[in-house]
């Protein structure tokens, strides 16, 4: 208790010193707090994306056409059974499901050609299972086996395309001959899925099966859980029930790029945070060793009334923590007061990618606010602590070694 009572009373001798070096851990904590909000924000939002919008919670596939899915070949496709969708309603968890068939598109508007990706969907399921309907800006979803098509308001702007004009698409069925479709737009949507709303149109899945004379094959089954836990967990189940090719993959299968993406930003914000409180160590080690020097008598003092070399260790090592607590403290306030803010504006991300989206690593558009996690709170806080207590141990340990005698005749 006297080592704690000493080590207060050195930290309220020079408050305005404190009060400095407690700022750069605070200014850490701070960076840290906003920089991982940030990143679990566009996380969550990257996540919910790819769910709601490209790949539900779980997908069917041939494992042959899964390894070249982004090519859109048109072989090793599934052909849909009773039996397979028997397994996939035995599911736990399971709330809809639909047939989906990716392919190769040329959009043409008469003068311009562009490469995109087509979709075949079933109407009638595949609400169930995406959100697509709930971002039409105009118009409406295709009617089922019509030549309709939808598409992303933005890929409509590019071809010079509006809502009731009719697009011609070229496409290569798997006996290397071309065929058309006329389609008629009935619908523009604008997603928080930039890729989707510049590469993509859909039309209805019996429409592009007959035009690309696959009788009834489909790429895909896409499956919507009650969560994405249960996506995971769903995923390994229906797997060991399928039979090869066939497997089963998680959202997180059809994300691997941005989970890694996510992992290097990680540690990325691991090492600025490392970076920040090395130089908040720094501060604390000249503090410690201008304390030692202003109270060198002092110290001799206690030396010669018997105080051990580690209780002197102690008493500096206490007041590091006191400085990494009141850093860490205020670090706290001023990061949740950060989030508040950063929640109640959000971030543009069109301010930062010049009024364009995001097209590369995280598939978001629009406003993103921050996440929060009470575990980050409670890394930083101890982190800041640690770093604070183990950079005065080696200017406590010098200072407690002085010989008492010529301590207290230090000038």
């Amino acid at each position: 208790m006297f080592l704690f009572r000493m080590a207060l009373k050195n930290l309220n001798r020079h408050r305005r010193r404190t009060f400095i070096t407690a700022l750069i851990i605070a200014f850490a904590i701070l960076i840290y707090i906003l920089t991982e909000g940030l990143m679990l924000g566009m996380t969550e939002m990257s996540f919910s994306n790819i769910i709601n919008l490209e790949s539900g919670h779980l997908q069917v596939a041939n494992q042959n056409y899964w390894d070249e899915r982004k090519e859109l070949p048109l072989k090793n496709l599934i052909e849909p059974s009773e039996e397979i969708e028997r397994k996939i309603e035995a599911l736990s968890g399971l709330q809809a499901y639909t047939k989906r068939l990716n392919f190769s598109v040329n959009l043409n508007n008469g003068i311009d050609e562009l490469p995109v990706k087509g979709v075949g969907i079933n109407p009638e399921q595949d609400g169930a299972v995406f959100e697509l309907q709930k971002h039409l800006v105009e118009g409406r979803m295709p009617q089922a086996e019509s030549s309709e098509i939808i598409m992303g308001a933005k890929l409509a702007e590019l071809m010079d395309f509006e809502l009731g004009d009719y697009a011609v698409m070229l496409i290569r069925t798997p006996d290397k001959t071309f065929n058309t479709i006329d389609g008629e737009i009935v619908g523009l949507f604008n997603t928080p899925h930039p890729s989707l709303n510049e590469n993509n149109v859909f039309i209805p899945l019996t429409t592009a099966q007959s035009r690309l004379d696959i009788d009834n094959q489909i790429t895909n089954y896409v499956l919507r859980m009650e969560s994405q836990d249960s996506g995971l967990t769903a995923a390994e189940e229906l797997d060991r029930n399928l039979e090869a090719p066939l497997a089963a993959y998680s959202w997180k299968d059809t994300a691997e790029s941005l989970v890694t993406m996510i992992e290097m930003q990680t540690i990325e914000t691991q090492v600025i945070l490392a970076i920040i409180l090395t130089l908040a160590a720094v501060g604390i080690i000249n503090t410690i060793i201008l304390a030692a020097l202003e109270r060198m008598e002092e110290l001799g003092m206690m030396k010669a009334l018997g105080l051990h070399e580690r209780e002197i260790v102690y008493i500096f090592m206490g007041e590091a923590a006191g400085i990494g607590f009141i850093g860490g403290v205020m670090g706290i306030i001023l990061g949740v007061v950060g989030l508040f803010i950063f929640n109640y504006y959000g971030l543009d991300i069109s301010a930062f990618t010049g009024g364009g989206d995001v097209t590369y690593g995280f598939p978001i558009s629009g406003t993103v606010y921050a996440g929060w996690e009470l575990s980050s709170f409670i890394f930083v806080f101890v982190y800041g602590m640690v770093v604070s207590i183990l950079a005065s141990f080696f200017p406590a340990f010098w200072a407690a070694r002085k010989d008492p005698v010529k301590a207290i005749y230090h000038r």
